[in-house]
């Protein structure tokens, strides 16, 4: 996906807020998801995106690794088994990954003598609202799964939803046929920003008309995109401030 225009801006993070942060010189990842995971790895540029090479250690019911890193920018993930590929929902700032997803990033600097993490904030990508959403269409149900309804008017076998919640895996969600033309996928999500598209018999990649808003997708055409978010202790979808 494409890679969208990013205004970066560095502020100093105190450690102890971070889930990246430095102790005794190294750099320290912890990551507290996937806790029934037999092993969760962790992968970035520092070697070279390796999904099994840097296995993590679980301590108090944490996943956690340290590395001996110099100071520069540095992109990551995790990689649950070897093989699922998961953000860091508390990384210290994301950039896009070039597949619609994110990496977490972190800038580490030598500040008199010590090793410190920055943050990076990223800009949302440019957005097309779409004035005629439907939220009837889209919704957080009662048991705080998002669900999403997609109209087809042609012959559709049998759909899928993809997205940078799946790592545009086409065939890992399946929607179900609610009502003539009109199918359902029901995901579990964190709060945070996503694109995706419907998959249609496996091929046919459909924008979904009823988006909150729309992205460019890098390849002339558009993603749908929406945001979760809580308002009020609620956990909402659409786009904040909406």
């Amino acid at each position: 996906m494409k890679k969208f225009f990013i205004v970066i801006i560095l502020v100093l993070s105190l450690v102890s807020f971070s889930k990246v942060f430095v102790e005794d010189g190294k750099v320290v990842f912890t990551f507290n998801e996937a806790l029934d995971a037999k092993v969760v790895y962790l992968a970035g540029t520092f070697n070279n995106w390796s999904p099994n090479t840097l296995a993590m250690e679980k301590v108090d019911g944490v996943w956690r690794v340290s590395l001996e890193l110099e100071p520069g920018t540095y992109q990551y993930k995790y990689v649950i088994e070897g093989k699922n590929w998961k953000e860091d929902s508390e990384a210290p700032g994301y950039v896009d990954d070039g597949f619609g997803g994110k990496n977490g990033i972190f800038t580490l600097v030598d500040k008199d003598g010590t090793l410190v993490v920055l943050e990076e904030k990223v800009e949302k990508p440019a957005l097309r609202i779409n004035e005629n959403f439907d939220p009837e269409l889209m919704f957080v149900d009662e048991e705080g799964y998002v669900v999403i309804r997609f109209k087809y008017d042609g012959q559709a076998d049998y759909v899928t939803i993809a997205g940078s919640f799946n790592n545009w895996d086409a065939q890992d969600i399946e929607c179900y046929e609610i009502d003539d033309g009109l199918w359902e996928a029901v995901l579990e999500l964190d709060e945070g920003q996503y694109q995706y598209k419907f998959v249609v018999n496996g091929s046919e990649w459909v924008v979904d008309k009823n988006a909150p808003a729309f992205v460019d997708d890098g390849f002339g055409g558009e993603n749908g995109y929406f945001e979760v978010f809580k308002k009020d202790g609620k956990l909402m979808v659409g786009l904040q401030g909406k």
